[in-house]
């Protein structure tokens, strides 16, 4: 793909859920388990890969237990919780686990980072990254699924559209242009794949409008310039375009994986952040969720304060759960509750992957 033109920021391994292929039986220790993960760890860093998602926990004693187990060991492993919608123990105990991984000592909170709860109507093989694992079947079998990095894309198409129906045309034409070349090598990848006992399947590409922390990559930026989204991001129209938008991204001719939606990572997405560290106007976590009934993610890099009671966090993700479950769709809640800090306050990450913003109520 590089040879082609493509940047590839980042090479990701998604698994099933860690709980098939490591020792969680009741009757082993805990330093079976890290060791384990921990050799996991140091094959995927020599083999140069970014990032290594776990798959998720399935149940409250996995979700109450091996986040705080696993994600300290390494600075490359993410995994998840799946949690069914009306699930209030469960969605209790991924709340109690978000907020202890906040108070481990020099992490800034970021552990969360890492950890996300996700509805169980997410299906495997989305590219994104805490949320993304594999199925437990074909283990000699390989998928390939494409996450793109497309902020600039989005700003450029947007801009071409001054009604609604211009989504379904302007937007998806040139999107279905830049995009088709990159099938087209995902493709050829594949089929020239060859290794003893192994084969490759391609699974699809994620389509999904997802920012970079640059400027101009911004989707808030993006749906700020339509001319039917007059008051900006949590005011009227936004509901309208991301509700086009979706339908057109879930509509062009490729093979088709993960969530296909737009994509508010609030301290992910240059604008998103800059809008909630203002002085203006502000959006709330209730608005994003009403943006997720018809698009993607959920509830995503939301920094909360430090002292916010778990029934809030379980609030949240009984929400979301509860509104992928009436719609069918993926959704999940990535919060940082943000130590030493309160509603309002400006959070201070230090890390590549984040910009920083206020701190959100609940």
């Amino acid at each position: 793909m590089e040879e082609k033109g493509y940047e590839v920021q980042t090479t990701r391994i998604a698994t099933n859920s860690f709980t098939e292929y490591c020792d969680t039986s009741d009757t082993s220790d805990d330093a079976l388990l890290t060791s384990q993960i921990s050799l996991i760890d140091a094959i995927i860093s020599s083999l140069s890969i970014h990032f290594f998602s776990l798959g998720p926990c399935k149940t409250i004693l996995q979700t109450s237990k091996y986040p705080l187990l696993i994600l300290p060991l390494s600075p490359r492993l993410s995994l998840s919780s799946t949690i069914a919608a009306c699930d209030l123990l469960h969605a209790q105990a991924s709340a109690r686990t978000i907020i202890q991984l906040s108070k481990v000592p020099s992490t800034n909170g970021l552990l969360n980072f890492r950890y996300c709860a996700q509805s169980t109507t997410s299906l495997p093989h989305a590219p994104f990254f805490p949320s993304a694992y594999s199925e437990s079947a074909r283990p000699s079998t390989i998928r390939l699924a494409i996450g793109l990095e497309n902020g600039f894309l989005a700003n450029e198409g947007l801009a071409l559209c001054e009604t609604l129906d211009d989504i379904g045309t302007k937007f998806r034409d040139l999107y279905s242009e830049r995009v088709a070349p990159l099938v087209e090598v995902t493709s050829k990848v594949v089929q020239g794949f060859e290794r003893e006992g192994y084969t490759l399947e391609y699974v699809g590409i994620d389509t999904s409008l997802n920012p970079s922390l640059d400027k101009g990559g911004s989707i808030g930026s993006a749906l700020e310039s339509l001319p039917f989204v007059p008051s900006g991001i949590g005011g009227v129209g936004v509901m309208a375009a991301a509700a086009a938008i979706t339908t057109t991204i879930q509509s062009l001719p490729f093979t088709l994986t993960g969530y296909c939606g737009i994509m508010l990572p609030v301290c992910e997405d240059y604008r998103l952040s800059e809008i909630q560290a203002g002085e203006g106007r502000k959006y709330t976590v209730s608005h994003l969720m009403n943006v997720s009934s018809v698009c993607g993610v959920g509830v995503d890099t939301v920094p909360i304060p430090k002292d916010v009671r778990f029934e809030e966090v379980a609030g949240v993700i009984l929400d979301i759960c509860g509104l992928a479950a009436r719609w069918n769709k993926p959704l999940s809640v990535r919060m940082f509750p943000v130590p030493d800090l309160g509603e309002g306050e400006m959070t201070g990450f230090d890390s590549p992957y984040l910009c920083n913003t206020k701190v959100f109520s609940l």
